[in-house]
């Protein structure tokens, strides 16, 4: 419905007697990208809490503390990323007026 909207506004700007160039784009989809850093920074999180774990069993808990820290920040950049692949997703369309 927004495309279709968005070609009758370029339409009618096109044809107004001002002789404007309307040019119609699609922004650039990054979704894949964003997707794929967020399953990597999902992965280094399980893989710092398992290590957490593992420091945590041995008595290092300064350690454990360190890499349950680090976890939780790739949790987030994992979020992160999820966000700007939905924001990516949803498309839209750019015109321009010249």
């Amino acid at each position: 419905m927004r495309i279709g909207y968005a070609l009758t506004v370029a339409a009618m700007l096109a044809s107004a007697p001002a002789m404007a160039q309307v040019i119609v784009t699609s922004p650039g989809n990054d979704s894949a990208a964003h997707q794929a850093q967020a399953d990597q920074d999902r992965a280094m999180a399980h893989q710092e809490r398992n290590d957490a774990r593992a420091e945590a069993a041995q008595g290092n808990y300064g350690n454990a503390a360190r890499d349950q820290a680090q976890a939780h920040a790739d949790w987030h950049a994992a979020h992160q990323q999820e966000h700007a692949a939905d924001r990516d997703a949803s498309g839209g369309v750019a015109v321009q007026i010249r």
